[in-house]
């Protein structure tokens, strides 16, 4: 099948892509200033003038704030803006099958993670932990902490292969399709339970503890994973839809 030349338009996607890659994969925080024009139209081998494009979109969505000759900066919202994107380069997977996939891999990451993490790794995991559980902010369903702290997991387990993939099943999760399921489906009850899961896998890491931090990260993806497909929390769990930032 022959390849077809890139239309701007899609070029102009792809640079998006790329940039949201770029904060969410990165320790990107709010009010952070991106690099500069010209670094990252090095970066993403493409004209200051595309960049540009690409940028003012990402201003748009609220992603990033562009300041007269200051630069591009990382919107208040910006990182649960930009994980409200669907992924550019990622084609829609069941949902279902994405925690399966997570369900059987980021178990064995927890394990690796306990004996091969750093201290300031496990503080990074922590912090994490601390962040997401902080106000009400907790019931957004796309905040950026429940993605960080299982990436900051993979990328201390001491297998770069694994963190990739981990990375990767992350970004299925950008789909529609997900997102639609976790909107209907999840609820106050269960982020608080996802919350209490996290400090639950962060302390068994920081026991150095393989078994517990496996066993742990494995109960919260089952949880995940009968929330999902049944509703279901356990019989003295219920709660309200979480709110959505917008």
């Amino acid at each position: 099948m022959p390849l077809n030349a890139l239309t701007p338009r899609k070029l102009h996607d792809r640079i998006e892509a790329r940039l949201v890659e770029l904060l969410l994969s990165d320790g990107y925080r709010p009010g952070d200033r991106l690099p500069s024009e010209r670094e990252l139209a090095s970066l993403l081998s493409v004209s200051r003038g595309s960049l540009r494009q690409a940028l003012v979109a990402l201003e748009i969505d609220r992603v990033v704030e562009i300041r007269s000759n200051s630069g591009a900066y990382v919107a208040p919202d910006g990182l649960s803006q930009a994980w409200r994107r669907p992924s550019g380069d990622t084609l829609e997977v069941p949902p279902i099958d994405i925690v399966l996939a997570r369900r059987t891999l980021e178990p064995q990451v927890a394990r690796l993670a306990a004996t091969s993490a750093t201290d300031a790794a496990l503080a990074t995991i922590a912090a994490s932990v601390a962040r997401f559980a902080a106000g009400d902010r907790r019931y957004d369903l796309r905040h950026p902490e429940d993605r960080g702290f299982h990436v900051a997991i993979a990328e201390a387990c001491g297998n770069a292969a694994m963190a990739r993939l981990v990375v990767a099943l992350w970004d299925m999760q950008r789909g529609a399709l997900y997102e639609r399921l976790e909107d209907h489906f999840s609820t106050s009850a269960m982020r608080d339970l996802a919350i209490e899961d996290h400090r639950r896998i962060s302390s068994a890491l920081v026991q150095r503890d393989p078994e517990a931090s496996h066993d742990a990260m494995h109960a919260h993806l089952d949880r995940i994973h009968l929330n999902l497909s049944t509703s279901e929390l356990g019989p003295a769990h219920s709660g309200a839809r979480p709110r959505h930032r917008g």
